[in-house]
């Protein structure tokens, strides 16, 4: 049995090198989304090179969220790597350690990544995204596009009765699609033509109406008028806004069931948001999927010395997985297969194929 200091000293240097590649992500992402903040900057807009960098700093945690399968593969193939490069794996397998005990740190190490992934940082990425938007709708209104979801942003159509309607488009939805940014209303009547168009800063839901600011309103005659303020009636309810507007991806660990649940009761698809449930749930296993398959892709190329195969190997492997635990995700979002089972069998699949191919090449 492997010992505590060895256990401790393999699942440091594999933390260690996932942290690493997490922090050179955030700053790949942060410099990236700072420039193209800074890209967007006009004479119009008086925003300080200091506030786009705060608010690139505050989107990046969100974008990363999606990165710890991928660097927790990546974190197994060097730490294999470098125990391999130091002697300090031959000499561990000649003391009779085998495979499954030097993976055993690793593997602990990962599902412990994998629950404070799923509880703590992705509700906190999520927090700071939601502070970001709303930093983005501060500084810049609608002079820029702030929407990071479509080029277009959120579209909607209430009924207005009598035949007459209003389609909605939105550059930024906050808050549950409760606050808009960036606001246009084109309102038809019952022939469906345009009788007015409205522009507005913003929007706030207020129930049976729609409370508009900074409104530029123009009638069919193309005469326009301009008022601080604007109510428009609205039949739309907050569970509805929330499932139009709302992304399973930006909602946290310990809203999703609560939002599946209030947008179930609205009519609309709320199976994404089980399906991101699950998939949370889930990420703790599928983090240890990814140690076997980077040990089974790495352990024989590393005992040979190819480095290139190694990378080549990972790259492969952890594509397949990720593919396929997207497309799984997609059809259970769908409906064609259950949540439950959406979620979970990459992960107990890609274990299963790991274990099969170490069982292969430790005993033949």
């Amino acid at each position: 049995m492997i010992g505590p200091t060895l256990f401790r000293y393999i699942a440091w240097r594999f933390t260690k090198a996932l942290l690493a590649m997490m922090a050179l992500l955030l700053f790949l992402i942060v410099t990236v989304d700072f420039i193209e903040g800074l890209r967007k900057l006009n004479d119009q807009i008086d925003v300080s090179a200091g506030q786009v960098y705060l608010i690139s700093l505050y989107t990046a945690p969100f974008f990363i969220d999606k990165a710890f399968p991928f660097a927790c593969l990546f974190a197994t193939m060097i730490t294999l790597f470098q125990l391999n490069q130091k002697m300090e794996l031959v000499v561990a397998r000649a003391a009779g350690v085998s495979v499954w005990q030097f993976l055993l740190p690793i593997g602990a190490a990962a599902f412990a990544i994998g629950v404070f992934a799923a509880t703590v940082y992705n509700p906190a990425a999520i927090s700071f995204y939601q502070k970001s938007l709303d930093m983005k709708a501060e500084l810049f209104g609608r002079k820029v596009e702030t929407n990071a979801k479509t080029v277009s942003g959120f579209w909607m159509r209430q009924d207005d009765g009598a035949g007459k309607s209003t389609v909605i488009n939105a550059k930024l939805a906050r808050q549950g699609g409760t606050q808009l940014d960036g606001v246009r209303m084109l309102r038809f009547d019952g022939d469906g033509a345009i009788y007015s168009r409205i522009e507005a800063a913003s929007a706030e839901h207020h129930g049976d109406r729609w409370k508009l600011m900074d409104v530029s309103i123009t009638d069919s005659q193309q005469k326009t008028l301009q008022t601080a303020s604007h109510e428009v009636e609205t039949n739309l309810s907050a569970q509805y806004l929330l499932g139009v507007s709302g992304d399973a991806d930006s909602t946290g660990f310990w809203d999703l069931r609560k939002t599946a649940e209030r947008i179930r009761l609205s009519g609309l698809n709320h199976l994404p948001y089980l399906v991101q449930f699950h998939n949370l749930l889930a990420l703790p296993l599928f983090l240890i999927a990814m140690v076997f398959i980077a040990a089974s892709a790495s352990l024989r190329f590393v005992r040979s010395g190819q480095a290139g195969k190694l990378i080549l190997g990972g790259i492969l492997g952890g594509f397949v997985l990720y593919a396929s635990t997207r497309l799984v995700t997609s059809l259970g979002s769908n409906g064609i297969v259950p949540p439950l089972l959406a979620a979970w069998s990459p992960s107990l699949v890609a274990v299963l194929f790991g274990m099969s191919i170490l069982l292969y090449q430790e005993d033949g």
